[in-house]
């Protein structure tokens, strides 16, 4: 018997029974009366002879890894795509054996748990959106109806704490460092710009004439992509303190370089050596690199004379949200500077031909 129902998206489907197995197939036709009725009159009767004739095909849940290779095809020109393909990988060492359909709740939230042992709730939510995708291909595919995936509820990830480096620090950095890290390091600390944005540079980007750097790429995951956002793409000041770690060597088109000639590619391990064994002989507490970014930004609201809207377009940001959200302790008290003597109904006219 084939059963005509409508789901919460306002499709009509049908239900039956065919190989043994409940199958639910989309009409993708919206509920209406007419559709209903030709539903009713011409498509259940032709399904049920197709049935009876035993000529109707079903597709059979397959294992997990299946619909995992489908779903990576669909993410190829993703920016993340790499990064994709490892959490897909890592998911297939867990359920990539198990056929689609066999997988519980329950499974899914014993996988969360082991994953939460050794990482933290933000990378667990990077994971899930990937294995929510896996199966989604699998819906897609009418061999199952529900994601068994979606809504887990996952721990509040915590917030990241921004502590910028101090002046003092900043200065004592740069004066240690060498080479890349120097150079690096010089843009992060005067321009705010991201990681990927840094590495993304040519020197072509560099117009010392008008002082300013044009963000136009980003290097995510290795690869040479658009900026983050639209709003990423812009052009940001160069200081006068930045000036002197600009020099063109003429050895590349890119700033970063490796001993080959190649750009480099990503802030790799061994830059990261280099950056905690400078910070711990300088005795300076432990940061991730990105904090370049924090302090510039910090500096700027605590020392410049820019608004918090212009320092959000400086760095990339389309609003002042996230400005405010993660850096607003760092400006408390700053609305208590106004000069006390600023006249705000002052009659300027009067003034004026005084």
């Amino acid at each position: 018997m084939v059963k005509m129902f409508c789901r919460n998206n306002g499709k009509l489907y049908l239900e039956y029974e065919a190989y043994g197995r409940t199958v639910q197939k989309s009409t993708r036709l919206p509920d209406t009366p007419l559709n209903r009725s030709m539903i009713q009159k011409e498509v259940i009767p032709a399904l049920q002879a197709k049935i009876l004739r035993g000529d109707f095909s079903v597709d059979v849940p397959k294992k997990f890894s299946h619909y995992s290779e489908i779903f990576l095809r669909s993410k190829i020109h993703n920016k993340t795509y790499k990064r994709i393909t490892m959490h897909v990988e890592q998911i297939n060492v867990y359920f990539g054996d198990i056929r689609i359909d066999k997988i519980k709740r329950s499974d899914i939230k014993n996988w969360v748990q082991d994953m939460l042992e050794t990482r933290s709730p933000k990378t667990v939510r990077n994971y899930m959106a990937s294995l929510v995708g896996v199966i989604d291909v699998a819906i897609d595919h009418e061999v199952i109806h529900n994601n068994v995936a979606r809504n887990i509820k996952l721990p509040e990830h915590d917030v990241e704490e921004i502590e910028p480096f101090t002046d003092d620090e900043v200065r004592r950095i740069l004066d240690a460092a060498d080479g890349f890290l120097k150079l690096y390091l010089a843009i992060g600390f005067f321009t705010g710009m991201r990681m990927g944005e840094i590495l993304g540079l040519m020197w072509s980007d560099i117009d010392l004439d008008k002082k300013v750097i044009r963000v136009r790429r980003s290097v995510v995951d290795g690869n040479v992509t658009t900026p983050k956002t639209k709003k990423s793409i812009r052009e940001v000041p160069i200081l006068d303190d930045l000036l002197p770690y600009l020099e063109f060597t003429g050895k590349s088109l890119w700033l970063f370089v490796k001993a080959d000639g190649f750009r480099v590619n990503r802030f790799g391990e061994n830059h990261y050596r280099e950056w905690r064994v400078l910070l711990a002989t300088l005795g300076i507490k432990y940061r991730k690199p990105y904090a370049t970014r924090h302090t510039f930004i910090v500096s700027m609201l605590k020392h410049s004379d820019m608004s918090i809207m212009q320092i959000a377009q400086l760095v990339g940001h389309s609003t002042t949200q996230m400005i405010i959200r993660n850096y607003g302790k760092f400006i408390k008290g700053e609305h208590l500077k106004v000069d006390r003597k600023l006249k705000l109904f002052t009659d300027k006219s009067a003034d004026s031909s005084a």
